[in-house]
């Protein structure tokens, strides 16, 4: 369903994709103050029957029995979708949908990183991190809350890791340790409710706030385009778990889309190892619940 209330982004600019191009990131409105409301009340509705957790959780909203109906709707959000189809091209397909949730006085730190984690050290490919690889995946943090925790080494996703994070990050591609220290060209992404950030999650990032000083409520989602081939990144979600049953429940709206994501992952098989390797890297990082 599409709320009336819902602001709808106007297509990016040249100069804007341009920026997201170069440096793997671009901010924008997408939710007005009434749109954060109602998310807002459906997550609060939804923690009132869950127990609360002492650690960041990752709440994979769109899988049965960790549904949150009220917020589903968020994957046909038009906005989201418009600059989505700008920056990958049309035939855009959700491929992730968490909501990331800590009380105020969590401590949440990770190492800096590249989304490479779920991928054995022999199959990372150094052309992933180039100007000339197309990659089909795109990462939008959501928040409902002021939300502090994003940070990103702009520009990062284009080339191999410098100097200075080759020395963190030792001789894996994918991880440095969490009191690593702090990267020179970090930069700290602040992001007020309704805004989103589109990134590249090739870049060198990092969620991190220390100890919280509020609560963070923010929606995590991915999305692929039918136009290329899949990423390493492509089949987060559990397509298994997706029966005509529950499908048959769920707005029309949301149905469609979780069908095109099945459509897309019988199109190719392949990735499935890499939702192994995703569900057992959140499990790490995150209390799932």
């Amino acid at each position: 369903m599409t709320h009336a209330n819902e602001m709808v982004t106007t297509a990016l600019t040249p100069a804007e994709r341009a920026a997201f191009r170069e440096q793997g990131y671009l901010i924008r409105k997408v939710l007005d103050a009434a749109s954060v409301a109602r998310y807002i009340a459906a997550v609060d509705a939804s923690r009132r029957e869950r127990a609360d957790a002492q650690r960041m959780s990752n709440l994979q909203f769109l899988q049965p029995g960790k549904d949150v109906r009220g917020l589903q709707d968020i994957i046909c959000n038009e906005a989201i979708l418009a600059i989505g189809s700008d920056l990958l091209g049309e035939g855009l397909v959700i491929d992730g949908a968490s909501l990331f949730y800590g009380e105020a006085g969590i401590d949440y730190r990770q190492g800096w990183h590249r989304d490479v984690m779920q991928v054995p050290d022999e199959q990372i490919d150094q052309a992933w991190f180039s100007d000339s690889y197309h990659f089909n995946y795109v990462q939008v943090n959501v928040p409902l809350t002021r939300d502090p925790c994003l940070w990103i080494v702009p520009g990062s996703h284009r080339r191999p890791l410098n100097a200075q994070e080759r020395a963190i990050f030792g001789d894996t591609e994918k991880m440095a340790p969490v009191d690593a220290g702090e990267l020179n060209e970090g930069r700290q992404i602040v992001l007020q409710p309704g805004e989103a950030v589109f990134y590249n999650n090739y870049t060198v990032h990092r969620g991190y706030a220390g100890v919280l000083g509020e609560r963070r409520i923010t929606i995590h989602l991915g999305f692929h385009s039918t136009l290329h081939p899949p990423t390493c990144h492509f089949g987060v979600l559990d397509h298994t778990q997706f029966t005509s049953d529950y499908l048959d429940t769920l707005d029309a709206k949301v149905r469609a889309a979780l069908q095109a994501h099945l459509a897309e992952r019988a199109r190719h098989p392949e990735v499935d190892v890499y939702h192994a390797y995703h569900q057992q890297f959140i499990r790490q990082e995150f209390k799932t619940t």
